[in-house]
């Protein structure tokens, strides 16, 4: 779990980075890592097409089941009050349909999140001994309602599934293409390449 922020400088950096985000041009995705802002590299076509993909099954899955949660896509979550200084955007997460409201953009549940990989999300944020994607992980993990954490790779077919269950937190990696991902809570029932449908990928295993 993050260690909380106690150092005046960060949390006036939490303070103030709303303000700052509402300032920048719509199409930026900035993040709160930590303490620092972050602002998230441009998306692959690849990235945007499985995050449609994921986005799509979970919006029927939810709507199956007859759920009050909704999925979005790049939605803003503060982590406060369990954590401080951070504040993600997951590539697309389950929310409480509580939390949509007209001018609402920042959401204060996710029981879902799921992340796709790239490169950059690996690197270490300045003066930080974790890599980005770790420290988001750990902080997810740490959201009481977050049940459920994704990371889904973006240049091979693989998917790392962690569930919390009533001992902690249960970790699987998923590289069989037609292995089924199975999330009750969500409707979600689909194999993992289904995740990859139309990218560059799915298409080079097609003419293999």
């Amino acid at each position: 779990m993050p260690a909380l922020l106690t150092d005046a400088s960060r949390l006036d950096a939490h303070r103030t980075f709303w303000d700052f985000v509402a300032s920048r041009p719509d199409e930026e995705k900035w993040e709160l890592i930590e303490g620092r802002f972050v602002m998230q590299a441009q998306p692959s076509i690849d990235h945007q097409i499985i995050a449609g993909n994921l986005d799509r099954r979970l919006s029927e899955g939810l709507e199956r089941i007859g759920s009050d949660r909704v999925v979005l896509q790049n939605p803003a979550i503060d982590l406060r009050p369990v954590i401080e200084g951070n504040a993600y955007v997951p590539d697309a997460a389950v929310i409480d349909r509580s939390d949509v409201e007209p001018g609402r953009s920042v959401s204060g549940t996710c029981y879902l999140a799921a992340e796709i990989i790239s490169p950059s999300d690996r690197r270490k944020p300045s003066s930080s001994n974790r890599g980005k994607i770790a420290i988001k992980l750990a902080g997810y993990q740490a959201l009481p309602m977050c049940d459920v954490v994704l990371l889904i790779e973006q240049r091979v077919v693989a998917v790392t599934l962690a569930i919390r269950d009533a001992g902690g937190w249960i970790t699987r990696r998923l590289t069989d293409p037609g292995e089924r991902l199975i999330l009750p809570a969500a409707g979600l029932d689909c194999r993992v390449l289904d995740l990859y449908a139309r990218t560059s990928l799915a298409r080079a295993r097609r003419t293999a």
